[in-house]
């Protein structure tokens, strides 16, 4: 699964030239007992970002932690210092359930909007530009980045299943991993033939390089750069900018989003899943 979190999209800390998902960096600063201040974390945050970010309050963290509101170049964040006052990290914190705590603290703080239930986002999808490949079989709404691999190896694995009337996908194409991803994403969507262009983005996808086929479009349409934004801010009102981001309707015959597939097979998936039309489970 290609993914960029919300929390981290919103102001990953960018320290001495080094980014990452969760960035530790040592600064030299005075212990600090069992919590950190807010004094002590505006001066770890100023050490550790060279006077980039501000902190704005303090909070409990998890695991001993203690979480830090802050601005970064204009852009609210979370961060978490250790109890020591001595180290910064940044960007995801992952717990036993691999839930982001830093993303759940932003939205608690109000710093960005819960996700959308899959319901809402089921209906939003339906009505987005967007194209279904196949004509019978439950139906899957799929979000996906031209140059995400992930989204290339469901496509192949779904195309067996639509070829044999077992799945509808309902593809709405977004844009963020690459710098070539809004125009490759404006190649597939302003083309005459979307399931086409599509076609030839997967035919042509490097592996190695994790760039999709399709030659990226040169002067898109305002209507098609407007696609690509909407379907895009779209997928970010789920939680997370991630893909390939399914949603489906599960045996209780209720919308479900799930960022990415387990390791079972898609076979194995659709066999167990209700019938998605037009936005709403259908019995």
């Amino acid at each position: 699964m290609e993914k960029k979190s919300i929390a981290l999209a919103a102001g990953l800390f960018i320290i001495g030239g080094l980014t990452g998902a969760v960035v530790e960096r040592f600064a030299v600063m005075p212990d600090m007992g069992a919590g950190v201040s807010l004094g002590a974390a505006a001066s770890l945050l100023e050490s550790v970002t060279h006077g980039q970010a501000k902190a704005e309050k303090v909070f409990p963290g998890p695991g001993g932690l203690t979480g830090i509101e802050a601005t970064l170049q204009g852009h609210p964040t979370v961060a978490f210092a250790t109890a020591d006052g001595k180290y910064l990290v940044a960007g995801p914190v992952l717990n036993t359930q691999g839930e982001d705590e830093a993303h759940a603290a932003m939205m608690k703080l109000g710093l960005i909007p819960k996700p959308a239930s899959a319901a809402t986002m089921a209906g939003k999808a339906a009505h987005a530009d967007s194209f279904v490949l196949g004509t019978s079989g439950p139906e899957i709404t799929a979000f996906v980045d031209p140059n995400c691999i992930f989204c290339h190896k469901f496509y192949e694995e779904a195309k067996a299943l639509i070829e044999a009337g077992k799945l509808r996908v309902r593809y709405v194409v977004v844009a963020f991993l690459k710098p070539s991803s809004a125009p490759k994403a404006a190649a597939i969507l302003g083309a005459t033939d979307p399931a086409a262009a599509m076609a030839e983005n997967e035919k042509g996808f490097d592996e190695e390089t994790e760039e999709g086929g399709i030659k990226p479009a040169q002067n898109p349409g305002a209507a098609t750069i407007s696609a690509v934004d909407n379907n895009t801010k779209l997928l970010g009102d789920s939680g997370e900018m991630a893909t390939p981001t399914l949603i489906y309707c599960n045996q209780e015959e209720k919308p479900t989003l799930v960022h990415g597939l387990d390791k079972e097979s898609l076979k194995d998936f659709v066999a167990h899943i209700g019938n998605l039309q037009n936005g709403a489970c259908q019995k």
